[in-house]
């Protein structure tokens, strides 16, 4: 699947503006924030394998057949694909370098915006398991990170 100018994306962890990530700023140089939306999906608080658990931990999504079941993030517009997709794609752990089965995987989803209208967004959703993860009933992960850099 590759996203196109125009298209949409969904971030709901270290991308996100609050999280004052380097990426997310690459990100709005190649995107405009749109608007805060929520999707239909259980979030999961990671701890990275390699470190000590609560040192490094970032945001895990799993789709949800609960559609009472929300992540929150940002929804944007995509307007430099071909230099921003690479560059997430790396981040996301998800590009031809990394090993498979890939960490996260780029899925089209149903975001609810702000204001109620529902669009079509990419999204990175996890993919390994989640058993030792945390569950973030808020659906928020600025709630235990939000000064992520």
């Amino acid at each position: 699947m590759t996203a196109k100018k125009g298209d949409l994306l969904f971030a709901y962890g270290t991308l996100q503006t609050v999280a004052q990530h380097p990426l997310g700023d690459f990100l709005r140089q190649k995107a405009k924030l749109i608007g805060e939306g929520s999707i239909a999906a259980r979030l999961y608080v990671i701890d990275d394998p390699d470190e000590e658990p609560g040192v490094n931990f970032f945001p895990g999504a799993l789709p949800s057949p609960d559609r009472s079941e929300r992540v929150y993030g940002e929804v944007y517009e995509l307007f430099d694909p071909d230099n921003l997709m690479p560059e997430l794609d790396r981040f996301e752990a998800c590009s031809p370098e990394w090993p498979e089965p890939h960490e996260f995987m780029m899925r089209s989803v149903d975001v609810q915006v702000e204001g109620g209208a529902t669009v079509r967004a990419w999204c990175y959703l996890y993919t390994w398991d989640v058993t030792g993860a945390r569950h973030l009933v808020s659906g928020r992960f600025t709630e235990v990170a939000s000064d992520v850099r």
